[in-house]
């Protein structure tokens, strides 16, 4: 005896008989249903066209009242039908020959000993339908798999596609992303599920095997180096036996899963690093242009105060001459400071940046950085309350950070305004404080106040000089000596810049 509900179909076969002589009808039909096959009838076929719903195979008499099997056959290709098996009669093998290039996948004489054969002509024929039922299935789903862009729906397609061919209850997909947890299923939402299935569903995550047991089946969603992205479980009826190739089909499930969500995450990094790029390209334009005005700002006053020295020479008297020469000089030394600057922030991208700490005064330090800047400063009130506290650090680093935090502060201080700089000792290390009572800084501009090349929109509204790079330098420079640097600000009433380093030893 053939069993038609073998493992490969995993349920009964529905066979539709299309007949018009009503005793074959009920001699097919009675000997199928001894074999567990669901059988509908139809005399003609136009009831066979009718009948077609939820149909797995059709047996197909030649000769009908309406239309020939031959047509009935073509009208069910072009419904993308069920496959269909023609029954002829004797010496029509011819007509055989022709119904297998319309698209039948098997045909069947009726001699004595047909009815004997038909359980057998229908176990083959469906297992060549359900064959090509799983090829075609899988087929759609590799290709959605390697075009579709949303990995929602991917996934749904995936355990649609896993539950129909598997005659599953329910097909779900749990994934891990570090401390996060998702279930994607084919019904229900994430309550509907237990967290037994979750805890079960990591283990199996963990161990990489996958792993059957009485109702359903667990297969890690694995990736490059074995490394897993979840499970997909897969749910039958209670003691219902996984057969090998059911295994295998699972496993092929859990395969499109897994590159579907790979391929998902490569297309959502390759969009971040595309946005990355292009906001880059934007800094470095900006860069570009901004560095080029701070640089030609310099050179044009450099140039014309040189060129009116050379021009009028002797005849310009001493305080003109010492005047132009004194601003060549704080141009010369503006230059020199952006030319640094640069330049360590080359060595920054580079990582090749480094420092030489010393031990350093660092109310020394401050006064000779306030001192230096005091036709920066102008009239601006500067506050210094620096106690003796010596410092680890390298003394060109500090007084570059001292320089740059107090050419910040005079930008935002009105010209009558004040600032202040005060220190104090925080555990092991000094924490120094530069404030000003200018017009502070918004949430959205303390975030990114320490990005490279990025200005304030008040800054470039007021168009004053800057590269961008001053308080990113500030944060590399002390991140190099070991402290931190942070900021406070509230609107209207000013900012606080901070930074930590440690004491040096002994102090």
């Amino acid at each position: 005896m053939v069993d038609v509900r073998s493992s490969h179909a995993r349920r009964s076969v529905r066979v539709l008989v299309v007949d018009d002589n009503e005793d074959h009808r009920l001699l097919i039909g009675r000997r199928l249903e001894e074999e567990g096959v669901e059988v509908k009838t139809a005399s003609s076929g136009g009831d066979a066209l009718e009948q077609l719903e939820g149909v797995d195979l059709v047996l197909l008499d030649y000769l009908l009242p309406d239309m020939s099997g031959l047509d009935t056959l073509r009208a069910i290709r072009e419904r993308q039908g069920p496959s269909v098996v023609l029954v002829t009669g004797m010496g029509s093998e011819s007509v055989a020959v022709t119904a297998m290039r319309e698209g039948a996948i098997d045909y069947i004489v009726k001699d004595s000993s047909y009815l004997t054969m038909i359980p057998e002509i229908v176990d083959r024929a469906w297992r060549h339908h359900d064959l090509s039922r799983r090829a075609g299935r899988l087929q759609s789903l590799a290709l959605l798999v390697s075009e579709a862009e949303d990995p929602g729906e991917v996934l749904r397609e995936i355990l649609h596609g896993a539950k129909e061919l598997l005659d599953a209850t329910d097909c779900v997909v749990v994934l891990f992303d570090k401390d996060d947890v998702s279930v994607v299923g084919t019904s229900g939402a994430m309550s509907d599920y237990p967290p037994s299935l979750v805890d079960r569903a990591r283990k199996v995550m963990e161990s990489g095997v996958s792993t059957p047991s009485n109702d359903d089946f667990l297969v890690p969603l694995t990736r490059g180096r074995g490394e897993s992205l979840g499970v997909l479980v897969i749910t039958s009826e209670p003691d219902k036996p996984v057969a090998d190739q059911d295994v295998e089909l699972a496993e092929t499930f859990a395969a499109f899963a897994a590159t579907a969500l790979r391929r998902s995450r490569q297309r959502e990094l390759e969009r971040s690093l595309i946005t990355q790029l292009q906001d880059t390209l934007e800094m470095r334009r900006d860069f570009v242009n901004s560095v080029s005005h701070e640089l030609r700002t310099p050179l044009a006053c450099i140039s014309g105060f040189s060129s009116t020295l050379l021009t009028f020479w002797g005849k310009l008297d001493s305080d003109t001459t010492k005047s132009s020469i004194e601003k060549i000089q704080a141009h010369s030394e503006d230059l020199a400071r952006l030319v640094e600057g640069l330049l360590d922030f080359g060595k920054v991208e580079k990582g090749t940046f480094s420092s030489v700490p010393k031990e350093v005064s660092l109310p020394e330090a401050v006064e000779e950085v306030v001192g230096g800047m005091k036709p920066l400063l102008g009239k601006r009130e500067v506050k210094v309350a620096v106690p003796e506290l010596v410092v680890s650090a390298d003394p060109d680093l500090l007084k570059r950070i001292l320089m740059n935090l107090l050419s910040n502060a005079a930008k935002a201080t009105e010209s009558d305004g004040a600032i202040g700089i005060s220190a104090e000792q925080v555990d092991g290390s000094a924490r120094v404080d530069v404030v000003d009572d200018g017009r502070g800084l918004s949430e959205e501009e303390i975030e990114r106040v320490f990005e490279p090349f990025w200005r304030s929109k008040v800054s470039v509204k007021e168009a004053q000089r800057g590269a961008g790079l001053g308080l990113t330098l500030v944060q590399e420079y002390v991140h190099e000596m070991g402290g931190e640097v942070h900021v406070t600000s509230v609107m209207g009433e000013g900012a606080k810049f901070s930074f930590t380093l440690p004491l040096a030893a002994g102090s």
